[in-house]
């Protein structure tokens, strides 16, 4: 009986200490549990100040020149050889001479039909003198100064209705007028430049036979440039003509001006053109730049990382007693690394890095 009782109370004994030791390692793994389950994540935060946040308009395209001209032939000749001019690159000034098709053939029958208005008005200066002696000495005058090798002035005005039926009636206008037509042709075998700019995609050398209508290659400024961008046109309203717009090129700063937004709208792309000017030598036609255009949208808002932002519409914030919270957002501009929003309270405290598995109500440790 005695070794019943013995038994018995071994085994009791033996089952309270496995019951102890198992409650044990039971406990220290909810602590375990607990430790880990209520350890706080390790957070960055930054504190929400709104403002009204200047926005710039991202954009980029490439400079073309705003002064280009293609350059035609009007008349049909031989390409004159100046000096090597005529070749890409080649730069000129104001009013110098582009090209010219050789003219001698042409220039003839204008010197010829020079004279034949000079015979006219010697053949009349004597009934002139009689009647209309009021009027000799201009008509006197005219003739004396008359040049073939030079461009003819206007005739003397008549001082009587009669005086200008009697020229009129003599074929002295007529030829007058033929001599200018004849003059304005031979314009046409010199082409002058506009405004001070260079030579691109010549066409043709030097001694060339060249017809009416021809392409022979293209003018354009050195100093005067456009870039044209578009832009949403959501965002046109926001912005003004004459703004100044900067490019940066290997350090170097080009100002610009905004000088005309397009009235239309693109039916596909649904943006606007916007055309900005700029005034340097420096640089160069087909350039491709980046720049920013301001936009005035006088909004309230603070601007965060786009990683920040979850679903276009909230962000995880710091509650005030340590855990995840959630924030409803407005988008107000998109850029492109950052994203201005709305609706968030000043002093609020947005987290700023990643934590895996974020979730509200998730307990965080903010990080000094």
């Amino acid at each position: 009986m005695k070794k019943y009782i013995i038994s018995v109370g071994s085994g009791v004994l033996v089952l309270a200490f496995a019951y102890l030791i198992s409650n044990f390692i039971l406990n220290f793994n909810k602590v375990e549990e607990s430790l880990v389950s209520e350890s706080s994540k390790l957070v960055k935060v930054i504190t929400v100040q709104n403002s009204i946040n200047p926005i710039n308009l991202s954009v980029d395209g490439r400079v073309k020149s705003k002064n280009r001209i293609n350059l035609y032939s009007e008349v049909s000749g031989i390409l004159n050889f100046n000096e090597n001019t005529f070749v890409e690159g080649n730069s000129l000034k104001k009013n110098e001479i582009i090209f010219s098709v050789n003219s001698d053939e042409f220039h003839s029958s204008v010197k010829q039909a020079r004279s034949e208005l000079q015979n006219l008005i010697a053949s009349v200066l004597p009934d002139i003198k009689i009647d209309f002696n009021d009027n000799f000495k201009n008509w006197e005058s005219y003739f004396k100064n008359f040049n073939v090798n030079k461009s003819v002035s206007e005739l003397p005005e008549s001082n009587s209705e009669k005086e200008k039926y009697y020229i009129v009636g003599r074929g002295i206008q007529s030829a007058y007028y033929k001599v200018k037509s004849l003059e304005e042709r031979l314009n046409k075998y010199f082409m002058y430049a506009p405004f001070k700019g260079s030579l691109i995609d010549v066409k043709i050398n030097e001694g060339t036979m060249v017809n009416p209508g021809m392409l022979l290659g293209s003018f354009i400024s050195d100093d005067n440039f456009e870039l044209t961008v578009n832009v949403p046109s959501k965002y046109v309203s926001d912005i003004l003509i004459n703004e100044e717009i900067n490019i940066n090129l290997n350090g170097t700063d080009y100002r610009g001006f905004i000088k005309r937004i397009n009235k239309n709208i693109d039916r596909i792309s649904q943006t606007v053109g916007v055309h900005i000017e700029f005034k340097n030598n420096r640089l160069k036609d087909g350039m491709y730049v980046k720049t920013k255009i301001p936009l005035r949208i006088n909004k309230e808002g603070f601007s965060i990382s786009r990683s920040n932002l979850i679903n276009d519409s909230f962000v995880y914030v710091a509650e005030s007693d340590n855990t995840v919270g959630i924030r409803n957002v407005k988008i107000i501009y998109y850029d492109e690394d950052s994203v201005i929003v709305s609706g968030l309270e000043n002093n609020t405290s947005l987290i700023s890095s990643y934590i895996p598995g974020i979730y509200k109500g998730m307990k965080i440790k903010i990080s000094d």
